[in-house]
């Protein structure tokens, strides 16, 4: 009796030590085309520099894309550079000097050397965008695209396609690297209004892809009245709060102001640096600033 008690209680242990060390359920990956789920999100979260920052959490690295999960963050914005070998990097300056201390730039290295590369202080290594996105897909997580690297080029293009199909992040996918060759074959990708478009809307009229753009930029370039025309013509809305775009010694006022005016206009939310994300509040079903 005694031995089968010591069992139970042993097996009482383990079965609990395993359920502190699972990783929590992810949440549902978001679908851009379902105007319901939308609803229901908003506002929503776009983390700015590759995931949530902090010094354990390097810009662009998988614990930074990992945090922004863990902190209800919608989606997040990846910037993405090139390889020596043509592969898209997952890596927002040109040099490596500032985040790994080396001084190579991105495209003089393959993409093998690079990932072995880690961070300052970390023992995070550089991404493809292949693990990265594998990782946004796990951890529910959609994908805004800054092309620093390869705009122009079909056949890189072609590849970050192709890439976001086969994660399944196709309807989760947007970006502002709107040029002609980025619109033709990144397929599966939401972008920003042309400025026909926005020329076209402003005069009264709502383009045939209205519905398929988000309108993204500062949030003193947004008008009440685009607000207005951009809603109405089912375009989603997603202003920029970024540190480096406010002075320095009273930004948190500022984001905080920009915040409280564009929730109360119906924007659907935000590309935002973390340090601004306590401001708003998504408990309840209109989304306040606090």
């Amino acid at each position: 009796m005694l031995t089968t008690r010591l069992l139970l209680r042993s097996l009482t242990t383990v079965f609990a030590i395993v359920l502190q060390v699972l990783p929590a359920e992810a949440q549902a990956l978001l679908d851009l085309r379902d105007t319901r789920e939308l609803k229901n999100r908003r506002p929503l979260l776009i983390a700015h520099r590759g995931g949530v920052i902090t010094e354990a959490s390097p810009e662009c690295s998988r614990s930074a894309l990992r945090l922004a999960a863990a902190r209800g963050y919608d989606m997040v914005e990846l910037d993405i550079r090139r390889s020596r070998d043509g592969i898209p990097i997952v890596f927002h300056d040109p040099t490596l000097q500032k985040a790994c201390g080396r001084s190579e730039r991105v495209s003089e290295l393959t993409a093998e050397a690079l990932s072995s590369i880690a961070y300052h202080n970390s023992t995070d290594t550089i991404l493809t965008l292949k693990q990265a996105i594998t990782e946004c897909h796990q951890q529910g997580l959609g994908i805004m695209l800054d092309l620093k690297a390869g705009r122009e080029s079909p056949s890189f293009l072609t590849i970050i396609d192709s890439m976001i199909v086969s994660v399944g992040l196709e309807n989760a996918t947007i970006s502002f690297s709107g040029t002609p060759e980025a619109r033709q074959h990144l397929k599966h990708v939401r972008f920003t209004p042309t400025d026909s478009e926005m020329k076209q809307l402003r005069q009264g009229s709502i383009p045939s892809m209205m519905r398929q753009r988000f309108w993204f930029g500062l949030p003193n370039q947004l008008s009440g009245q685009d607000i207005k025309r951009l809603k109405h013509a089912g375009a989603l809305i997603f202003p920029a709060i970024n540190t480096f775009r406010y002075p320095a010694d009273h930004h948190l006022a500022l984001a905080k102001k920009d915040i409280h005016r564009l929730l109360n206009a119906g924007v659907d939310g935000f590309q935002i640096d973390s340090i601004y994300d306590t401001f708003i509040d998504r408990s309840s079903q209109t989304p306040t600033a606090h």
